[in-house]
């Protein structure tokens, strides 16, 4: 499913909205699309809405990104709001893991500026030249969060993952 009639989605419509009748689906996927909608607590009600009973949804979402999709980029999220939004929508929490530590969120902020800053997704010349220290320097930053379990560590997060079912 997407908003866009362009994507060559099997439906087209809103999460807002899901264009789907009552108890219809087995599963739902959602990767990093919270953040983007006004009403996250509505979303994720029309995700129960939806689900047959017994059904899974696995959604992701940002706790540290770079401001992204303009002018529809609106919250970042915690294991805390993630398991109170869900919960207020009457699934059963079965998974909340975080997605890296400290490394990989200060990596990925030195990626995504350097990225913003060259244009990298644009001109292509400087993507080879820096290339190799992104790679370097994601690679280390995974390798750091892996020894890395300190308490400190673990209160950084790029983002969270959730698995939730409807009873």
């Amino acid at each position: 499913m997407d908003i866009r009639p362009d994507s060559g989605a099997d439906i087209v419509g809103s999460v807002e909205n899901i264009p789907l009748e009552n108890n219809s689906i087995d599963s739902i996927i959602s990767t990093q699309v919270l953040e983007h909608v006004k009403n996250p607590q509505k979303v994720v009600s029309e995700f129960y809405r939806v689900l047959k009973s017994g059904g899974y949804c696995l959604a992701t979402v940002p706790q540290l990104n770079e401001l992204h999709e303009e002018p529809h980029d609106y919250f970042r999220f915690t294991k805390f709001s993630l398991e109170e939004i869900f919960s207020n929508a009457g699934f059963k929490i079965i998974l909340i893991d975080q997605r890296g530590g400290f490394w990989s969120a200060n990596a990925q902020i030195q990626i995504r500026y350097i990225i913003d800053l060259f244009r990298l997704k644009k001109i292509r010349l400087l993507r080879w030249i820096f290339g190799p220290f992104i790679l370097l320097n994601g690679m280390l930053a995974i390798l750091f969060d892996i020894f890395d379990k300190s308490r400190a560590s673990r209160k950084h997060a790029i983002g969270w993952l959730i698995i939730a079912q409807k009873p």
